[in-house]
């Protein structure tokens, strides 16, 4: 376990030092090339959750409940993937300690700055699709592996 809580606080360390040089080093509204027509940099504060919802919310109601859920769902998992640690497989621990690096790394954000700071811009030529960062990839990337993990590894175990 000490291993997955090492790889745990290092995504969260890296997610808030990549959100930190975005905030010193980009502009919103700017964009810098990264893979040409697929994915460049640029400084979006989201003060809502994926796709901007609730960012219209005043923010003494914004705030305390997305940090509110947020630390919920955090808390929920930690308990579950503490209690379960020996049943798990190794995908599934890779996968919820993926997820709760993103969480973490965007509920700090929540907490201390009353917004998420995203960076990267997913795009194909002229068209957009989305805004995010490393803990929004962490959390997607972790899901991923967990559906992998019950669909196909288990039906392959059977």
């Amino acid at each position: 376990m000490k291993y997955y809580l090492t790889f745990i606080a290092v995504f969260i360390g890296l997610d808030q030092l990549l959100k930190f040089t975005a905030r010193l080093y980009l502009q919103s509204g700017s964009y810098i090339e990264l893979i040409p027509n697929l994915i460049d940099l640029t400084l979006q504060e989201n003060q809502g959750i994926s796709f901007s919802l609730l960012s219209d919310l005043p923010s003494l109601v914004r705030v305390p409940l997305l940090a509110g859920i947020s630390l919920i769902v955090v808390v929920g998992l930690c308990i579950y993937v503490f209690r379960n640690w020996t049943a798990l497989v190794t995908g599934e621990k890779l996968g919820f300690s993926l997820i709760i690096s993103g969480a973490v790394g965007n509920l700090i954000d929540r907490v201390v700055r009353q917004q998420v700071t995203d960076y990267m811009y997913f795009h194909f030529y002229d068209t957009g699709f989305f805004v995010n960062n490393l803990a929004d990839d962490l959390i997607t990337i972790g899901f991923l592996i967990m559906v992998y993990q019950a669909f196909v590894i288990k039906k392959v175990d059977s």
